[in-house]
């Protein structure tokens, strides 16, 4: 019997490397919100605090609520960055076809799916809860009577 090391050896099949779609990478990458220290990332910050302000303040909302403004932020940017876009065109017809572009009807979608996560936090503003005149002059009392 031949010994192992006697064998010829058989050649190693070649592995193939994923491609992800493209090479450029477009679609492996996972898009996220730009960074606190960008501009765009300061005005989204601002507009998530002032949501949030909207609502009563960070202490009188939810988890779920919290994570309801998330959402309305990201889409908020996204709508942004279309309208952005499509001011940039020349027109937002194709002439030769005589329609909207399809970004055109897009930005509707996303105009829409604004409006319904904003309906669902609610479109009013809610005021903090500040205790009663009662309550501020015996808090006041009990600071004055601690301190003197």
């Amino acid at each position: 019997m031949p010994d192992a090391d006697s064998l010829p050896a058989l050649p190693k099949k070649k592995r193939r490397r994923r491609i992800a779609y493209l090479r450029s990478g477009l679609y492996a990458k996972h898009p996220e919100l730009p960074g606190p220290d960008t501009l765009i990332g300061q005005a989204l910050r601002e507009r998530k605090e002032a949501l949030i302000a909207d609502l009563g303040g960070a202490e009188s909302c939810s988890t779920a609520l919290l994570a309801m403004v998330d959402l309305i932020v990201a889409a908020w940017w996204q709508l942004d960055s279309v309208t952005a876009y499509l001011l940039t065109l020349p027109s937002l017809c194709d002439k030769r076809h005589r329609r909207v572009w399809q970004v055109v009807r897009d930005r509707a979608t996303l105009a829409s799916q604004l409006q319904s996560l904003l309906r669902e936090i609610g479109l009013k503003r809610v005021p903090k809860a500040v205790p009663t005149l009662e309550e501020y002059i015996a808090g006041k009392d009990a600071e004055q009577a601690e301190q003197g």
